[in-house]
């Protein structure tokens, strides 16, 4: 009997082990990849890379466009418009729509805070500042007349 209870806690603590190692594969995945397989990031990406991938139009990522589209038509009058924070959850879930492929319309989906809180967060995710450091001598040649 005693072999018989030790023989079933064996398999259930081998069960346990088994199912921390699947939730840990689960979780090493980002849960907008398992969603979705059009995923693409856009975030943390170089501006050179979205340009390769065909993210841009014009030379400008797409997401910004669409971005400074709607902060144009919609938050030119906003006090503070890139000082007020919008909403965390509303800026990651725009994120992640963008990043999914899935069309947004930020008039519906977010606001203006949190659309210039997300342009924020993806000039702040740049690998490397928009004015590069090998730009620098120039705009300082520029400035200097």
């Amino acid at each position: 009997m005693a072999i018989h209870i030790y023989k079933d806690m064996l398999q259930q603590s081998k069960a346990a082990v088994q199912l921390k190692e699947d939730m840990k594969k689960i979780v090493a995945v980002p849960l907008n990849e398992q969603k979705n397989s059009t995923y693409k990031k856009l975030f943390g990406v170089s501006l050179q890379d979205l340009q390769e991938q065909g993210l841009t139009e014009n030379g400008i990522p797409t997401v910004v466009g669409n971005i400074v589209e709607y902060l144009t038509k919609h938050g030119l009058t906003q006090v503070g418009l890139f000082r007020v924070n919008g909403n965390v959850k509303v800026v990651e879930q725009l994120r992640l729509k963008f990043e999914s492929g899935v069309p947004v319309e930020l008039g519906k989906d977010g606001d203006v805070c949190s659309a210039a809180s997300l342009l924020k967060l993806f000039l702040r995710e740049l690998p490397e500042s928009v004015i590069t450091s090998a730009l620098h001598p120039r705009f300082i040649q520029l400035l200097q007349g």
